[in-house]
């Protein structure tokens, strides 16, 4: 205690006349600093109907006993059922219950002495949880090759989750990290409800870290309600958890154990970066294909353009030839064709004056009309019917007095 808290006190204890229960809160005041880890023997254990257990710890040296309380849930979470004859350590604060006047220590955490003892309790917690199944290999999930969001539980003090995501590569993965404490039997309660906050985020796979330690560190993993939290979470987890000799039953729980951040976070990396080393090998050949295809093109433009040039002096040559006989050739041929022409026109006219019926007209003929009908037989008139004869100077109007047939 602070000398100033030590002078504090003392001066309002000297300077005050206190009813008995207002002493009992100033004590209670000064024995909520003075949180420890008190080591002794079990004795007189009792459990309550609440869940709460009361019990004594007894030196083993001079038999001074320490009346004790562990509340229901600080008991569960403990993973020890106390007994007679046990020896253990318990973390806690002194309390004197106002009604009795009796000092009491609230244990927030108790473990068992000496790490026999601890070992002895992993065997037996191990052997339960794994005829249950909660290690088995086929339960384990396959950790997402593309996972997106992580989310991490661990202690934001130390190089942890430093090294963790200076080894997680540039992949815009999203973190959701719930920082707690991660040492000994006190990290349980923390862990458990790290564990709780971090099923209400969306996330792809949960990492569990810490750094290395003994088997008593490690005594928060080996936590039986811990544990089977972590064998019941609804996405793949990874354990991330240093150890010596004993693996933490947590780890053992996950569906991937590994013994270091940095290998967590490579496994959530390496899908992605053989991804991007694929795409890389995508995009060369890729590259390479239209670098060829290129290269084949521009070999098919020079094969296209040297037959274009082909193409057009043959062209021109013809051309050349055309322009000549346009030049030369075609007007004899349009002289020539013209001649026909006149030759075919006067042909035509000198018909078209031998077959004019005027002409025969002249000659003495004539035509004989009976209306607008040409009379050409006598079967063609009747006598009394009137007939115009048309002669070479004029028509001629008669009536027909007699027929003769030959």
């Amino acid at each position: 205690m602070e000398e100033k808290s030590k002078s504090y006190i003392k001066n309002l204890l000297e300077s005050n006349v206190f009813t008995v229960s207002a002493y009992l809160t100033v004590l209670n005041s000064i024995l909520n600093s003075c949180e420890a880890k008190v080591k002794g023997e079990v004795s007189e254990v009792k459990k309550w109907s609440s869940g709460h257990v009361y019990f004594s710890l007894k030196d083993k040296k001079d038999g001074s006993v320490l009346n004790c309380v562990i509340w229901n849930y600080d008991y569960r979470i403990s993973g020890l059922e106390l007994k007679d004859g046990m020896e253990i350590i318990a973390t806690g604060l002194p309390d004197i219950y106002k009604p009795t006047g009796r000092l009491s220590f609230k244990a927030k955490t108790i473990r068992l002495v000496g790490e026999g003892e601890l070992k002895k309790q992993y065997e037996l917690l191990k052997q339960k949880l794994e005829a249950e199944g909660i290690f088995a290999e086929e339960k384990k999930r396959e950790i997402p090759e593309f996972p997106e969001t992580i989310g991490v539980i661990t202690s934001k003090q130390g190089a942890v989750i430093n090294d963790f995501l200076n080894n997680l590569g540039c992949f815009g993965f999203k973190i959701k990290m719930i920082d707690s404490r991660v040492e000994g039997e006190e990290a349980t309660k923390d862990l458990l409800a790290a564990v709780k906050s971090i099923r209400k985020h969306k996330i792809d796979v949960l990492v569990v870290m810490r750094g290395g330690g003994s088997l008593e560190s490690f005594l928060a993993f080996n936590n039986e309600i811990l544990v089977r939290e972590i064998a019941d979470f609804p996405v793949p987890v990874i354990a991330a958890i240093g150890h010596d000799k004993d693996v933490p039953l947590l780890a053992l729980a996950a569906d991937k154990m590994v013994s270091t951040p940095t290998a967590a976070a490579n496994i959530l990396s390496a899908g992605w970066q053989t991804l991007n080393f694929k795409i890389k090998e995508q995009q060369n050949i890729i590259l390479n294909f239209f670098a060829q295809a290129l290269s084949d093109d521009k070999h098919k433009i020079r094969n296209l353009f040297s037959r274009m040039e082909t193409y057009l002096r043959k062209a021109l040559k013809e051309y050349g030839a055309l322009e000549y006989k346009i030049k030369q050739v075609l007007p004899k041929i349009l002289e020539n064709r013209l001649a026909q022409f006149r030759q075919q026109i006067e042909l035509t006219e000198k018909m078209i004056n031998q077959n004019n019926p005027e002409r025969n007209l002249k000659l003495g003929y004539c035509l004989a009309r009976k209306g607008d009908k040409i009379v050409r037989k006598v079967s063609d008139v009747s006598i009394g019917n009137k007939l115009d004869i048309q002669v070479f100077d004029g028509t001629i109007n008669s009536e027909i007095k007699k027929l003769t047939r030959k």
